[in-house]
């Protein structure tokens, strides 16, 4: 199947906006905030597949997924280009741009080429899970989970297509559905500790604060120097009203990361409720210094002041 081959794609720049309703926050990982109420959504990684049938090509596309795998995306595009001039239906190749094009977040031209990929092999899960992804990011839901429900048809235990459907189903809050999802992952890699994040979030967002706070228990388990783990925990705690308990997760993940600004934001908030105010003012100075626009931490020092002065 010959396409027409696009150019490159240019890169997107754009931050992750945390929310200013709530003081707490929780996060999936380094990057990206939401409130306690929020399921949050994890970046989907998507895979890339370097099974292909030895051929003259062969060398071509090795370099191409190292370029790509560094990160030289550019350069990776272009190699995938050349090996595309010389075989227009080259799987791997038409799969490897779809994936540039995802990461650069031009989400019609990454649809086009996995689409085009399907066209050329559509015995192989990943490219279906692939455009599950990219049809996510532009909130078409149903779609997305047509497509991984394709992938899991070809590979019943594709761990990326069952946790993507699972986030997808969270968001359209299939609660239920989700769970059983994660709880397939963790069936299927034990040490999978993000799936414990995931549960944690949607049990969250059904109100089963106590379930949820167990769930993040055995991730921490699994990973004993995860912060956002130590943080998601401490924000629980605190909007429990177990200021105390919080306040000693959050002093560990600020421990593990010293750069987390989510994690001083909610020790403030840790501290507040202990009555501690002088070292919670500190605590938000801690998280504006290393973030000065962070709008929770911002709020909430106001409030704190304010507070202080009567």
């Amino acid at each position: 199947m010959a396409i027409t081959l696009p150019k490159a794609p240019r890169k997107k720049r754009g931050d992750v906006k945390s929310s200013t309703k709530n003081r707490l926050v929780v996060t999936a990982g380094k990057k990206g905030t939401q409130s306690t109420k929020k399921i949050i959504q994890s970046t989907m990684p998507i895979s890339i597949n370097s099974s292909e049938t030895l051929s003259k090509l062969q060398a071509s596309l090795i370099n191409a997924e190292k370029l790509h795998l560094k990160g030289q995306l550019q350069e990776a595009w272009a190699q995938y280009q050349e090996i595309l001039h010389q075989d227009p239906s080259h799987y791997a190749a038409i799969h490897g741009m779809g994936l540039i094009a995802a990461q650069m977040k031009s989400y019609q031209m990454a649809s086009d080429l996995f689409n085009n990929a399907i066209k050329i092999d559509k015995s192989n899960p990943r490219a279906y899970n692939n455009l599950g992804n990219v049809l996510s990011s532009e909130g078409k839901y149903q779609l997305a989970l047509n497509n991984y429900d394709k992938a899991l048809s070809l590979d019943l235990n594709y761990v990326d297509a069952i946790k993507n459907r699972g986030i997808v189903r969270a968001i359209l809050k299939q609660y239920e559905d989700a769970l059983g999802d994660f709880s397939k992952v963790l069936e299927l890699q034990p040490g999978y500790w993000r799936a414990h994040i995931y549960t944690a979030n949607v049990l969250i967002s059904m109100g089963k604060l106590h379930k949820a706070i167990h769930a993040y228990d055995l991730g921490l388990a699994a990973n004993p120097n995860s912060a956002a783990l130590c943080n998601n925990l401490g924000a629980i705690l605190c909007s429990m009203g177990r200021f105390k308990a919080a306040l000693s997760k959050l002093d560990r993940a600020v421990k593990i990361n010293p750069q987390y600004a989510e994690a001083f934001n909610n020790k403030a908030v840790a501290l507040i409720g202990l009555k501690r105010e002088s070292e919670a003012m500190q605590s938000y100075d801690q998280a504006l210094m290393l973030r000065p626009n962070y709008q929770d931490a911002l709020v909430g020092k106001g409030r704190l002041q304010a507070s202080m002065q009567h």
